[in-house]
């Protein structure tokens, strides 16, 4: 069976058979504080972090948000969401199996997570969202267009599949969080754009970070924002008390873009405050000081701006990323390729770290940051092909890129080679530790992949995926 199809399947048994293929645990888990690891019932081998409201009780359903992180870190986004999820009364979940790597097994995580939580806890499921961080977030995306079980979802630092675009097959809303550092930031701009045309609801949350979980500030909003969607669909009782609160903190919010001295995004903060009050509460001021700013020149000149520093951000990433294109040729002089490279990468690090000016700075950042994410997703399918020497060039061109970086460290480790012989950068030496590695045991390889804890950036998708897969209805 094709992976999509067997994602498909994987949720229609969770769907069909929720609440039946684990059975309720003895005693209840704690409420008002996170436990790190519940092992689900059914699937031992799986387990997620979980946070429950204090007010929590099984005579009434609650919402949920199923939450994937890139490596696998369960408490990390639950920490940082766990505030806001008792303040508006969600259960949180997050898998402490699923990573960035093949689907199959990310969607078993998920699987063994919905049915656990289900045997478990009291959900409203007309209230379940899924949640990720970059690879985690294409996964939330991809699972909700698959399973048509989640009324929304929440994208951190990346949007969709590029193999599963949006599309007006399976429309949803999307919360979308985006640091000014982050080299995705462009592409959820741009999926900003393509959700309107295609009748997403959608709001776009930028923050001062870099390519990480948006802050727990944000969480709030966050979680407000569907309870809104739910409220106008019916799916949530309307609370007056609630919207006229609401809709005083989002003014005040987009209040606060404009005295920040962005036209361009107070503009956006207005429209999307509008737009998700329209139907609930009167939204006329809003929609007039939209209009108000957009007629300034200052407005003009913003919009400008973003297109002009998305512009150069690309353009500076092609130009080392051309450098490196011929790689894979078989008569390229690699070295040459890979000094060109080398020396541009180390322009561009110069000028990030000198420039004054903080917008300029921000998109030097996004392309140095962007093309470090390039080399490790282009040399960790190399070390999978045993294409080591090409592997270590990209692998070593990534840590020229952030060399402070934990990830650049991990993926800089000396590669094996297929002689038994062990391959390193010439820019990181072996530690006496490793000389005295010991050797391997029975059952052991005498060439172990040294990367083989690095997290991945994003999924290995197989490209059959995208004709295989079946809507879950």
């Amino acid at each position: 069976m094709k992976c999509a199809s067997l994602v498909a399947a994987i949720f229609l048994c969770a769907l069909s058979l929720a609440g039946q293929t684990a059975p309720a645990p003895d005693s209840p888990l704690a409420v008002g504080k996170i436990v790190g690891r519940v092992v689900c019932s059914a699937h031992p081998e799986q387990t997620y972090a979980l946070y429950l409201p204090s007010a929590y009780t099984p005579r009434k359903r609650w919402p949920i948000v199923y939450v994937f992180d890139p490596a696998a870190r369960g408490l990390v986004p639950t920490q940082i969401m766990k505030d806001a999820a008792e303040r508006y009364g969600y259960i949180l979940a997050t898998s402490n199996n699923s990573r960035n790597g093949a689907w199959k097994p990310e969607a078993e995580a998920a699987s063994a997570v919905w049915d656990d939580t289900h045997a478990r806890f009291s959900i409203d499921d007309q209230q379940v969202y899924m949640a990720g961080f970059s690879g985690g977030a294409r996964l939330a995306s991809r699972l909700a267009q698959v399973c048509n079980c989640a009324r929304g979802v929440f994208l951190s630092g990346a949007g969709f599949s590029t193999d599963a675009p949006p599309s007006r097959d399976a429309v949803f809303p999307v919360f979308m969080t985006a640091g000014m550092l982050d080299f995705n930031y462009s592409e959820l701009g741009h999926l900003e754009s393509q959700l309107s045309s295609l009748g997403f609801p959608h709001f776009l949350r930028r923050f001062d970070g870099a390519h990480e979980w948006a802050p727990a500030a944000i969480w709030p909003e966050a979680f407000a924002w569907m309870d809104l969607l739910a409220m106008k669909e019916k799916r949530l009782l309307r609370d007056d008390a609630f919207i006229a609160a609401e809709l005083e903190r989002f003014t005040t919010a987009a209040q606060e873009i404009e005295k920040a001295g962005n036209p361009l995004y107070s503009v956006e903060a207005y429209r999307q405050a509008a737009s998700a009050f329209d139907g609930l509460a009167s939204t006329a001021s809003l929609t007039e000081r939209a209009g108000a700013v957009e007629k300034d020149a200052s407005y003009r000149a913003a919009e400008k701006r973003e297109r002009d520093d998305l512009a150069q951000q690309s353009s500076l990433e092609n130009e080392i990323l051309r450098a490196t294109s011929g790689l894979r040729e078989p008569t390229a002089d690699r070295a040459q390729l890979r000094q060109q490279a080398s020396q541009l990468i180390a322009d561009l690090r110069a000028r990030a770290a000198h420039e004054k000016r903080e917008e300029k700075r921000r998109v030097l950042e996004r392309a140095r940051r962007g093309v470090f994410a390039v080399m490790i997703e282009t040399g960790e399918p190399l070390i999978d092909e045993k294409n080591l020497a090409l592997a270590e060039i990209y692998l070593s061109l990534a840590a020229d890129t952030r060399p402070g970086n934990p990830l650049a460290a991990c993926f800089a480790r000396p590669l094996p080679a297929k002689n038994g012989k062990k391959e390193r950068s010439p820019a990181i030496p072996a530690t006496r530790e490793r000389r005295r590695a010991k050797k391997p045991g029975p059952g052991q390889s005498r060439n172990p992949n040294p990367r083989a804890g690095c997290p991945r950036f994003r999924p290995r998708v197989p490209k059959t995926r995208r004709r295989s897969a079946p809507r879950v209805l």
